[in-house]
């Protein structure tokens, strides 16, 4: 694995979800996709009261019976230990890079600079022999992450302890995954607990598995978010990186905000042609904050990376889209590797941007 995710052209053929409306391309926005999963529950309470018989009268001449001797004041009781700090959740602007766990020679995961508050830890990939080199759709469900050698428990808390969220990333380029039974979502939610265990803690599931047509039930992908968020709690970061121009991604990821398991969608603007193009990306986003709204969306974009925006491309179309959408979430890049190979300039220059 050299790179990570679409190598797919803006002109592939986009494969819609029943229910998706128009084409990929340009920047109008499509119909709303998907559908709306609710649960609605009620708890009653209740209390019940007895009655209190009276105490009978003293018989005629009898001597009254004598006070009842006060018992001790119970003590105090001791006073509680504080209850640990809730955690504090994500942020509410992000500014995040895929740190590539293959290229650990010059950087380790805890050399990303503090600018970046999300760290995607790239990648899991299918638990299955590859076939002609790929991992697409191989085994049994489960997932497996190859490089606790080179990327540290302790590298991971490091960079959690001093406020960087760190997030797992499953699937990629050649690692793709469809889930369409719940045995094989069950065998993924077992592996990631696995995953999660070994690497000391993780704050999140950057599901990169369905790219590329290969596609997934987004009943399934729902369930499985549930039993990560209901094992490690609400804030668990549930995310993903789609292909802008793909109805079939954003079928899916409307499908999981309306269940509301989704914490963001992030498309990805590189590997492909026409990321470049004066207003493209800003007019995009546009499709996926009508999808999903302004909190939900990020633009994936690139440091020092050669088929990717450039710095100028990344700080133009940000600025558009900030002015345009001030709740829009954030922004990566693509890669946290090539980001410090230019001396951090990206990081440095979009955090202040943010």
């Amino acid at each position: 694995m050299k790179r990570r995710l679409f190598l797919s052209g803006s002109g592939a053929t986009l494969v819609a979800l029943a229910g998706c409306g128009g084409g990929g391309g340009g920047g109008a926005a499509a119909e709303s996709l998907g559908s709306t999963a609710a649960a609605d529950t009620s708890l009653l309470t209740g209390v019940s009261a007895g009655s209190l018989a009276p105490a009978p009268a003293p018989a005629p001449g009898a001597s009254p019976a004598p006070a009842p001797t006060p018992a001790p004041a119970p003590a105090p009781a001791p006073t509680p230990a504080p209850a640990p700090a809730p955690s504090s959740g994500l942020p509410q602007k992000v500014l995040a890079c895929y740190y590539t766990a293959w290229d650990t020679g010059t950087y380790k995961i805890d050399a990303v600079p503090v600018d970046f508050n999300v760290i995607y830890l790239f990648h899991a990939k299918p638990n299955g022999n590859p076939v002609n080199g790929s991992w697409n759709n191989v085994g049994d469900g489960s997932f497996k992450f190859e490089h606790y050698a080179e990327v540290t428990s302790a590298q991971v808390q490091r960079c959690r302890n001093r406020g960087q969220r760190v997030i797992l990333t499953v699937g990629g380029a050649q690692a793709g995954f469809n889930f369409n039974t719940r045995q094989k979502s069950q065998n993924f939610v077992a592996s990631f607990q696995d995953m999660y265990n070994r690497l000391g803690g993780l704050d999140g599931c950057d599901f990169n598995n369905f790219e590329a047509n290969i596609g997934s039930s987004p009943a399934e992908m729902v369930w499985i978010s549930q039993q990560l968020k209901a094992i490690y709690g609400p804030d668990f970061a549930i995310t993903a990186p789609p292909q802008p121009n793909s109805l079939e991604d954003r079928a899916m990821l409307r499908a999981m905000s309306d269940a509301g398991v989704l914490t963001w969608a992030a498309p990805q603007y590189y590997d492909w042609s026409g990321f470049n193009a004066v207003g493209f990306i800003s007019n995009r986003t546009n499709d996926w904050v009508y999808d999903l709204g302004a909190d939900k969306v990020m633009l994936g974009l690139a440091a020092n990376y050669a088929n990717g925006p450039s710095l100028q491309d990344c700080i133009r179309e940000w600025d558009v889209v900030k002015a345009r959408h001030p709740g829009v979430r954030g922004m990566f890049c693509w890669s946290a590797q090539l980001n410090l190979s230019g001396g951090n300039t990206w990081g440095r220059t979009m955090v202040a941007r943010l």
